[in-house]
């Protein structure tokens, strides 16, 4: 009889989940999440392959409301590409978008809004779980290639893989899979493909104690199929390996960004002027760094555009940096583009050198910013520069 006893709380103890951790998204309020997410991209057409490039997505949520059953947050997506070789990554797109993520990781987002595209992945079980636990939730990918975005939804397939220990924090290691078959049929666009079929794998790992990714990695794989009439098929394929790092930030007031906008400019050089806007802290240099129709920087300039490399990287050593370049109206409104763009891309380059970290992009818009009367020598003249955005918020 004792012996039985014994067995029975063997059993009893070998029953109990030791290492069962909840999982779930929590974002306080006021919390600032910054996503970096950077896949290696190779594109085919009829399996052969056309482009390698980069792309970026760097996507920031700050949660403005919460209650026990959802997180209220308010998610900017700025897109990113560079080609094979590039040094800096150009700046292609801005979503801005108010949405819900529930405890469980359902997302919950307006009909009409593109971003996030992908969405409700990571999702969890609503009990507790164990290294070894299985579970499957349905995803939402929004595909916005064609004449109108359209949405898949398939079940992810989710498996528990381990509990580690990270500087003291607890991360669980999840791994996560996917496949996309689908057939399109009916009234769809002509430029629409008549299926699609992909897959990911990936693996997030999860910190237990803020309820957050700390980052991810993705394998992931879609190809399209078009008809081309006559029986003739052709095919557009995507391939990407995908690494997602997530930081928390801290969110600054108007009140704290305007006192850091005043201590960065008791550092600046002569002529160098700052601002600060719903962009971040702006580090504003007029013409002086380039001659007339050029995108060299000037000698005698460069000394100046160091020293701001130096304050930025005291300062601000991990923040996104954005360059604009922006010209008056003078000219064709193409070629204009087109010279912005160009120099905003020289002074991105230089400072990534001196920085040393790649959350580096650059947008040329031309003259459709101006700051000043472009009919005056003196409003030209002021609209005529280029912008370092520090990213705060």
């Amino acid at each position: 009889m004792k012996n039985f006893s014994f067995i029975l709380l063997v059993l009893l103890f070998l029953a109990i989940p030791l290492s069962a951790v909840p999982l779930r998204w929590d974002i306080a309020k006021g919390e600032r999440i910054e996503m970096v997410k950077t896949a290696g991209v190779k594109y085919y057409i009829n399996s052969s392959l056309k482009r390698i490039y980069e792309e970026r997505n760097i996507i920031d949520l700050t949660c403005t409301d919460k209650s026990d059953r959802v997180n209220r947050v308010n998610g900017v997506f700025s897109l990113y590409e560079r080609d094979y070789g590039e040094e800096v990554f150009k700046l292609t797109g801005k979503f801005v978008v108010d949405f819900l993520i529930e405890p469980k990781g359902n997302f919950i987002v307006r009909k009409n809004d593109y971003m996030p595209n992908l969405r409700h992945i990571p999702s969890f079980p609503e009990k507790d779980v164990n290294p070894g636990d299985n579970w499957v939730a349905n995803g939402e990918l929004v595909i916005d290639n064609f004449s109108r975005a359209f949405s898949l939804t398939f079940p992810v397939e989710y498996r528990f893989l381990q509990l580690t220990e990270e500087n003291g924090r607890q991360i669980a290691v999840i791994s996560y899979h996917y496949n996309i078959d689908v057939k399109l049929s009916g009234n769809y666009p002509s430029d629409f493909p008549v299926a699609i079929a992909g897959k990911n794998d990936g693996l997030v790992f999860w910190d237990i104690k803020s309820q957050k990714p700390k980052n991810i990695q993705d394998n992931y794989r879609i190809i399209f199929l078009f008809a081309s009439g006559g029986g003739v098929f052709a095919t557009a394929e995507f391939a990407m390996d995908i690494k997602t790092e997530n930081s928390l930030y801290k969110n600054y007031t108007d009140e704290e960004k305007q006192k850091e906008k005043e201590n960065l400019q008791k550092e600046l050089p002569e002529g160098v002027d700052s601002d600060v806007d719903k962009r971040g802290i702006v580090v504003r240099m007029g013409d002086l760094l380039f001659d007339f129709d050029s995108y060299a920087l000037k000698k005698d300039t460069e000394e100046k555009l160091r020293q701001i490399a130096d304050i930025i990287k005291k300062k601000y050593p991990d923040r996104e940096i954005i360059v604009e370049g922006h010209t008056d109206n003078i000219g064709e409104k193409d070629y204009n583009y087109s010279l912005s763009e160009k120099r905003a891309k020289t002074v991105a380059e230089y400072l990534k050198g001196k920085l040393g970290h790649d959350k580096f992009s650059y947008k040329g818009y031309g003259s459709q910013n101006p700051l000043a009367d472009n009919s005056t020598e003196e409003g030209r003249k002021k609209n005529r520069r280029v912008e370092i955005i520090i990213k705060l918020n």
